[in-house]
């Protein structure tokens, strides 16, 4: 019994690790990186699109390499990989405080999307499925939820720090932090799996710890589909495509201060919904994780791309009323929120633990890939339009579409496990 409790400790271990290479990083610098453009443009003269190019470098290499992140994963110790990782990733951006050339820049951006094929949407729900056999939704929310409040309280800090003290200043000081912390975390708390430590993961049956921890352990990681059979199954590409529009729908949150500042609502009123946005994320996450646990993916599934297409739609149709429109971006929350919980819940929910990470690589891609296109195709709508009226009905559909395609692929991929 003294190793199954170690188990139960060990998985709790095991996401604080996934904390520090994925909540950390990804809070900390990656969701901050619009507070430096502004004063990187002004000191070197460069246009917008020169100065972020290299934020769309990350998503397209972060593409092309997350399945070689996926093998290695499960074929090296993700303890090493991942303390690697995260110290390369720390320490380009501590560099990257001190770039004066936009070639050094893209060179940043080469660097992060090759280390953040690891650790942005990859590693973390990998190694959270493996470690908890009982509240994975929980777990991977927590995860979630922790970057958002990262996030949250990074932008203001770093943009302090740029008012008193200039962007190097700040970002050093935020690279620094997201290195030592980040590094330490990994190296101390990341495990491969239970089996190789000789112990359960969380919330494993009384059936399973009377069979004895290392077996039925490793008993349980071999649930699920062959990466064969995945591979020619229609729901491994309807769980990409789910994935990739979880992406594009969340992209959109971006488009909110524009869209306020150019209508009726004002400037203000899309500041304060960005705002309202990411805390309707972080309860959403922990609501969606919780929900996942009690009720199964496919009905949180629905909950979250329902919520999400109602959200938009009210918030579209609210005119003036700055209440209804700030309703409509807290309910959005849930929609929103499904990019971190329910892409990853779902893939284990269709093919199972057996090859999660090799088949979570190629959902990866596909999210990367929608990052990469999602701020092209609502600036095309718009440019073309001069309305984001064509926007807000993409994303409605795109939910809808996510939606029909959810328990279809759950069903579908399901047939394919083997014990």
């Amino acid at each position: 019994m003294s190793k199954v409790k170690s188990g139960s400790v060990w998985a709790w271990l095991v996401l604080i690790g996934c904390i520090g290479f994925y909540s950390i990083p990804t809070g900390i610098i990656a969701n901050t990186s619009g507070i430096f453009v502004a004063p990187v443009m002004d000191q070197f003269g460069w246009s917008q699109t020169d100065t972020t190019i290299y934020r769309t470098i990350q998503p397209i290499v972060s593409a092309i390499c997350a399945p070689f992140a996926g093998k290695l994963l499960e074929k090296y110790d993700p303890r090493w990989i991942m303390t690697a990782v995260s110290a390369v990733f720390g320490l380009a951006s501590v560099a990257s405080a001190f770039a004066t050339e936009l070639w050094q820049w893209n060179l940043y951006g080469v660097v992060f999307g090759v280390t953040a094929a690891f650790f942005m949407y990859l590693c973390a729900p990998v190694l959270i499925n493996i470690w908890f056999e009982k509240g994975a939704g929980i777990a991977v929310s927590i995860s979630a939820a922790t970057l958002s409040l990262l996030a949250a309280i990074a932008s203001p800090v770093g943009q302090a720090l740029i008012t008193e003290y200039g962007w190097q200043t700040a970002r050093l000081v935020l690279s620094l932090v997201t290195t030592v912390a980040s590094v330490v975390l990994c190296a101390a708390f990341v495990r491969k799996s239970p089996s190789v430590m000789g112990v359960l993961p969380f919330g494993a049956s009384a059936e399973e710890k009377s069979e004895g921890a290392a077996a039925a352990a490793a008993a349980a990681e071999k649930e699920g589909a062959a990466i064969e059979d995945a591979r020619k199954s229609p729901a491994m590409y309807t769980l990409i495509l789910v994935a990739g529009i979880f992406c594009m729908c969340a992209a959109f949150f971006q488009q909110i201060p524009a869209f306020c500042a150019h209508g009726e609502l004002g400037a203000a009123v899309g500041a304060m919904a960005v705002s309202i946005i990411m805390v309707g994320g972080i309860v959403g996450k922990l609501l969606l994780g919780a929900l996942n646990d009690k009720i199964g993916i496919q009905w949180t599934g629905l909950i979250a791309t329902l919520g999400g297409a109602i959200g938009i739609l009210l918030a579209w149709q609210s005119g003036s009323n700055a209440a209804v429109f700030y309703a409509g971006m807290a309910i959005f929350g849930f929609g929103y929120a499904g990019l971190t919980v329910i892409a990853p819940m779902l893939t284990r929910g269709t093919f199972g633990p057996r090859n999660y990470s090799q088949i979570y690589s190629w959902v990866s891609t596909g999210i990367f890939i929608a990052t990469a296109i999602s701020f092209t195709v609502y600036g095309l709508i718009y440019d073309n339009t001069g309305s984001y009226d064509g926007c807000f009905m993409v994303v409605i559909a795109l939910y809808v579409i996510a939606a029909i395609l959810i328990p279809f692929t759950i069903k579908t991929g399901r047939k394919l496990w083997k014990k």
